[in-house]
C-alpha cells in the first residue's frame, strides 16, 4: 500500500512540475532596466549590488554564446545549402550537356566517323544514289554499245569467214578443172607421142 501511495505521489508532482509553464527568460535590455531600477542613488552616483552585475553578465555570456551557436549553426547551415546549391549546379550542367548531345544527335548522323547533319547527309546520300545510277545508265550504254559493236564483229566475221570459203571451193574447184584439163593436156600429149 505505501508503495502505491508513493507512487501515486511521485506521479501528481511530476505531473505537477509538467504542467509548469516554463518561465521565460527576460532578455538582457530587461535585465539591464531591472538592474537600474532596483539601483540606489548616491548623489550623484548610482549603486548596483554586485551579484546583480554578476548575473548580468552571465546572462550576456549566455546570450552571445546562444548567437555564437546559433552563428555557427547557421554558417553550417548556409555551408550545407552552398554544397547542395554547387551540387545542383553540377547536376544542371550534366542534364544541359546531356540535352546538348541528344539535340546534336537529334540533329546529326554519324557516317564513317564523320559527323554530319541530317540534310547534309540526306542531300550527299541522294547526290551519291543519283550518281550511281547515272553511272548504271552510262555503263549500261556502254554495254549496249559494246555488244552491238561485238554483234556487228561477228557478223562482219562471219560474213568474211563465208565469202573465205566460198573463195576456198571456188579455187579448190578451179583447181581440179585446171588438173583434169592439164591431165587431159598430158594424156594428149602422150598420145600424141606415142602416135
Amino acid at each position: 500500500m505505501n508503495k502505491a501511495l508513493l507512487f501515486l505521489f511521485l506521479f501528481g508532482l511530476s505531473t505537477a512540475w509538467a504542467n509548469e509553464p516554463e518561465q521565460k527568460k527576460p532578455d538582457l535590455h530587461q535585465q539591464f532596466q531591472g538592474i537600474r531600477d532596483n539601483s540606489e542613488f548616491i548623489d550623484p552616483f548610482r549603486m548596483v549590488r554586485a551579484y546583480q552585475v554578476e548575473n548580468f553578465w552571465k546572462a550576456v555570456q549566455d546570450t552571445l554564446r546562444e548567437k555564437d551557436e546559433h552563428l555557427l549553426a547557421a554558417q553550417q547551415k548556409i555551408a550545407a545549402v552552398e554544397g547542395e546549391v554547387v551540387s545542383l549546379k553540377n547536376t544542371i550542367k550534366e542534364k544541359d550537356s546531356s540535352v546538348e548531345e541528344m539535340a546534336f544527335a537529334g540533329s546529326h548522323i554519324a557516317f564513317l566517323g564523320w559527323d554530319f547533319s541530317k540534310a547534309s547527309f540526306i542531300w550527299i546520300a541522294v547526290s551519291v544514289t543519283i550518281g550511281l545510277i547515272v553511272l548504271m545508265v552510262l555503263l549500261f550504254i556502254a554495254f549496249r554499245t559494246a555488244l552491238q559493236a561485238a554483234r556487228e564483229s561477228r557478223n562482219l566475221y562471219n560474213e568474211v569467214s563465208n565469202e573465205f570459203d566460198t573463195y576456198k571451193r571456188n579455187t579448190v574447184e578451179k583447181e581440179v578443172k585446171l588438173y583434169r584439163e592439164l591431165q587431159d593436156y598430158r594424156n594428149r600429149l602422150s598420145e600424141l607421142k606415142s602416135a
